[in-house]
């Protein structure tokens, strides 16, 4: 039955975003390239998280297996992904989709049940921290819906090496819905997820990625090396914003993309370096997750070092 659930999925993200299209120029969310900041000269529609989440959310109520938590993940992405559809079109200050975001995420994780005490704070920062991280990558061809897919894979792999089934399926939707929508989003893309994807697939990784932290003792690096390129990209551009005096949102063009970009390799290029240091670090990171493979990570970490050691030289040569 879930196969046919997957596919399901796979298909109807493909077949619904031309039509996704077509209501994002009618409804004008659409992304004009005003600024210095935009990588692309033409106006491109960004409601692309609809045709991610639509069939995500179908391909859910379809297994028909409910729970608090899975409640809980379908009712916050679901806020998100109107809050974020709404800044889409119109245009919502950045105060005020931290706002929303903190609330969606702390009823989640109260309605959810995964956190009790003192843990809940940790839990709504470490969702929070997320949507915001994918936020901030979703700025080239590509990169978001490949990272969520690559991300999504390894929360599976994970669920299932811990016997998780229910969240492993899940997770696989997921993948499979970006991996849809990746087809019309790749360079030169035709649509982009826009703030009513980045940060509902933000959160719904975020949430699926809580249970892990309950693992065993290295197990719960497993969801940071997970998310460990997103993660640091918004680290980064935090602190360079801050120590030039500048706040926290205000956008720029240093992320890790940008650089690339600037460096002189190609857009398509820089969007699979990056696809690809998400899916080694990741790797690691599934591999801690049990006991059995803890020897199998350290030879990763190895192979991990050295595929940098190479994107680096790659990186330089390149640029002269």
């Amino acid at each position: 039955m879930f196969i046919w659930i997957a596919m399901f999925v796979l298909s109807l993200g493909y077949v619904i975003t031309p039509a996704v299209i077509a209501l994002s120029w009618r409804i004008g969310a659409v992304d004009v390239p005003q600024d210095w900041r935009r990588m692309h000269r033409e106006s491109i529609p960004r409601n692309g998280g609809l045709a991610i989440l639509i069939p995500f959310f179908l391909g859910v109520i379809l297994m028909d297996v409910w729970s608090p938590f899975l409640s809980a993940i379908l009712l916050g992405g679901g806020i998100l992904l109107l809050v974020g559809l709404t800044d889409d079109i119109f245009g919502l200050s950045a105060p005020v989709k931290l706002f929303v975001q903190i609330v969606a995420a702390a009823s989640a994780v109260m309605i959810g049940g995964v956190a009790q005490g003192w843990w809940i704070f940790a839990a709504v920062l470490w969702v929070v921290l997320l949507i915001n991280a994918h936020n901030f990558i979703d700025g080239m061809d590509g990169l978001l819906c490949g990272c969520g897919a690559i991300e999504s894979l390894m929360l599976c792999a994970c669920f299932f090496l811990m016997g998780e089934g229910i969240l492993g399926e899940f997770s696989l939707l997921l993948a499979l819905a970006c991996f849809a929508f990746r087809f019309y989003n790749r360079y030169p893309a035709r649509i982009f997820a826009g703030d009513c994807g980045s940060e509902p697939i933000g959160f719904l990784l975020g949430m699926l990625s809580l249970p892990l932290f309950q693992g065993v003792a290295f197990g719960s690096l497993t969801p940071i090396l997970i998310f460990a390129y997103p993660i640091a990209d918004l680290v980064c551009a935090v602190v360079r914003r801050v120590l030039r005096g500048y706040s926290p949102f205000r956008a720029d063009r240093a992320h890790l993309h940008h650089r690339l970009y600037a460096a002189g390799i190609a857009h398509p290029t820089c969007t699979d370096l990056l696809l690809s240091l998400c899916g080694a670090v990741g790797i690691v990171g599934v591999l801690l997750c049990t006991e059995i493979l803890w020897s199998y990570a350290c030879l990763a970490c190895l192979a991990v070092a050295w595929f940098l050691t190479r994107v680096r030289r790659y990186v330089v040569a390149e640029q002269y």
